[in-house]
């Protein structure tokens, strides 16, 4: 039975597996362009452009922030290509900026959640899709293979777990 359940369980799961593989790769690699192949800076946020996206059923306004910094010396005054919070980044507001070495223009603010976060919503999902498996399997054992557990020897594991690794 228990084999049975294993294998349901890595059944349910193994893509949920490659998207937590593939998040966690995403987030070294970006951090690491981010240090080697970037600068940080400050920079302005003097303006925002009216961004559109049209879709089938009407269109969503979004607001770009005209970001102004200065790299090696030169002044530079770029639009950002995501939109931003106007009401929690109003013009006037500095912003701590990325910008590639190489090429300045080419800049994202950390303030950004696409950027700050890269990898993080596969992360995130392929957890609860684990736990998800999990759970489904333990109920199939416990309502299909007529499993017993005992709740309160499992409580109390659960809290000694975490009694010894000091929560």
């Amino acid at each position: 039975m228990a084999l049975k359940m294993l294998a349901f369980f890595a059944a349910t799961s193994w893509v949920a597996w490659m998207l937590l593989i593939m998040g966690l790769q995403t987030k070294r690699e970006t951090r690491r362009r981010n240090e080697t192949e970037h600068t940080r800076t400050t920079g302005t946020i003097v303006d925002y452009a009216r961004g559109e996206h049209r879709y089938r059923s009407g269109a969503r306004v979004y607001w770009k922030p005209v970001v102004e910094f200065t790299a090696d010396g030169q002044k530079y005054h770029v639009e950002y290509p995501n939109g931003m919070d106007k009401d929690k980044y109003p013009a006037g507001s500095e912003v701590d900026i990325l910008y590639d070495v190489s090429n300045p223009s080419q800049f994202h603010l950390e303030a950004d959640p696409v950027f700050t976060d890269p990898g993080g919503g596969a992360i995130r999902i392929s957890i609860i899709w684990i736990l998800m498996s999990a759970a489904l399997t333990i109920l199939l054992a416990v309502f299909v293979g007529g499993l017993r557990i005992n709740i309160g020897e499992l409580w109390y594991r659960v809290r000694l777990f975490f009694h010894r690794i000091g929560r």
